[in-house]
């Protein structure tokens, strides 16, 4: 049997928060769906609320940090703009969601969507200022706006198909073009 990681653990434990909610990040439920023993978990987390503050870490720098590294490979900032809005537009949105709910129980998770969802909008604020000759003020304005759409998607349980969505992300994109360039 090959060894399980700590990255295997947090990659489960997303997996298991997209599928069956908070409820089910549980030691016993985790060791179980993973073939492996209390003693291999414990042998990389303290505790559940060690793993859990790892986890946040980790749906962070996976669904944060390595889609902005993926982003800035590209060019101009309206190419990462729209590099941006591919990848995110494939991923799942069901770690968001799950998470998004089990904040308004745990301020923990709270303290953590909070310092993405800030680090989210001022990647895009900062790709907008550079891309069009705006304030700084409108350009985090429009962050939040594409934001907060992309969270919409999360929170929906109808789901959006990829036409639709492409459709609804060029309204967007007609709104940017018409800013004067930088």
């Amino acid at each position: 049997m090959t060894r399980f990681s700590k990255t295997d653990w947090l990659d489960l434990g997303l997996k298991v928060l997209s599928k069956e909610g908070a409820l089910a990040i549980r030691i016993e439920h985790l060791c179980k769906l993973a073939k492996r023993t209390k003693g291999s978990f414990y042998h990389h987390f303290k505790s559940r609320d060690v793993f859990v503050a790892d986890l946040l870490a980790h749906w962070g720098d996976r669904f944060t940090q390595s889609v902005i590294d993926q982003v800035e490979t590209q060019a101009s900032p309206v190419e990462k703009l729209k590099s941006l809005n591919a990848i995110t537009a494939a991923m799942d949105m069901g770690v968001g969601r799950e998470l998004r709910r089990w904040a308004g129980a745990d301020t923990q998770v709270a303290r953590a969507i909070e310092a993405v969802d800030n680090r989210r909008i001022e990647y895009v604020a900062s790709l907008l200022k550079q891309a069009k000759n705006i304030s700084s003020q409108h350009a985090i304005d429009l962050a939040v706006m594409n934001y907060a759409t992309m969270i919409g998607y999360q929170q929906m349980y109808t789901p959006i198909n990829l036409e639709r969505r492409t459709r609804i992300e060029l309204l967007y994109v007609e709104i940017l073009q018409g800013l004067p360039d930088y």
